[in-house]
């Protein structure tokens, strides 16, 4: 395992588990494609909680559907309860829980989220001293161009605000879509990935939300998904100082796919499905071990069962 300032053995306070973008479906040739990839996924987390311990959480922020058909959202709910079992599932609002490619009704996204996982858009959790706060992706039909992304107001200040609550306590944010200039392409002249410099895959306001983050000093993690990012993208870990303290950001990977026009092409009369694997076909999630000063962050390929890197960034009290 590549590895950068290795953690040493005092046991963490705390552990979660990050999974990127899911795309459930309910269309019978995706739902098979995609349940014979994620079982790689499963499969080795099982064996691994078996041998290290169950995480405290798992959270996915964002894009767990395809599209926001009901079905989907059962889909996923019931997919996941039935892997994580016991272990509480902190789910967050992308884009995608607003898409509608086959004609689904967007208009109650909110409420069907809700009602599927208990969960409001946006909310908090403590957990062993420490803050979570799950941001919502906005609505695209609040925005004048669905291309470029605003983060709102209101979630705008709910994060300023419950920062400030907690300002006693580490803070861990997520929010579906990266902040601007974090996560890059691999390609060098060739489009290899979705990335932070564009339009749609980072908030046009990220300068906002970066002063917020500057102001709390106890702000620590920012991790988000939604670019599909492959394995060795520049940025996919990042540690900025924003004001007199260190945030790092951290872009979970999807399992589903990952890098530019790879994965699924669904036929149009939706009976097969084309799978594009990126090169490298990588199956990844992210392991967080919290401890009093520092975090240890690590990437694990399901696909080869192996820990491809580990980081170990600052995580301080306010």
């Amino acid at each position: 395992m590549s590895q950068q300032n290795n953690s040493n053995s005092a046991s963490p306070i705390f552990s979660f588990w990050g999974i990127g973008d899911l795309h459930y479906r309910a269309i019978t040739a995706w739902h098979e494609c995609h349940t014979l990839r994620l079982s790689s996924l499963f499969d080795d987390l099982q064996a691994l909680w078996q041998e290290e311990g169950q995480p405290a959480f798992c959270v996915s922020p964002g894009d767990l559907i395809e599209t926001c058909a009901p079905e989907n959202y059962e889909l996923a709910r019931t997919a996941l309860l039935a892997q994580l079992d016991d272990i509480p599932l902190y789910p967050g609002v992308g884009n995608h829980e607003y898409h509608a490619a086959d004609g689904e009704d967007p208009t109650h996204t909110a409420e069907t989220f809700t009602a599927t996982w208990g969960k409001p858009l946006r909310y908090s959790w403590e957990i062993e001293g420490a803050i979570c706060i799950m941001l919502d992706y906005p609505n695209p039909r609040t925005l004048e161009d669905s291309q470029r992304v605003y983060i709102s107001q209101e979630t705008l200040t709910f994060l300023d605000d419950t920062l400030g609550q907690y300002q006693d306590r580490p803070a861990i944010v997520f929010l579906h879509c990266p902040l601007y200039n974090t996560v890059r392409d691999r390609g060098e002249g060739v489009k290899r990935d979705y990335n932070s410099l564009e339009h749609f895959f980072a908030p046009e306001n990220s300068a906002e939300v970066r002063a917020i983050l500057a102001r709390r000093k106890n702000a620590c993690l920012f991790i988000s998904g939604h670019t599909h990012s492959g394995w060795e993208a520049p940025n996919l870990v990042v540690t900025e100082q924003l004001g007199d303290h260190p945030t790092t950001f951290i872009n979970l990977m999807s399992p589903w796919y990952t890098g530019y026009h790879k994965g699924p092409v669904l036929s149009d009369d939706h009976q097969t499905v084309n799978y594009r694997p990126d090169d490298p076909d990588v199956i990844p999630s992210f392991s967080f071990q919290i401890y009093a000063d520092r975090a240890s962050i690590r990437v694990r390929d399901h696909n080869s069962r192996s820990w491809l890197k580990e980081w170990n960034v600052p995580f301080h009290l306010a």
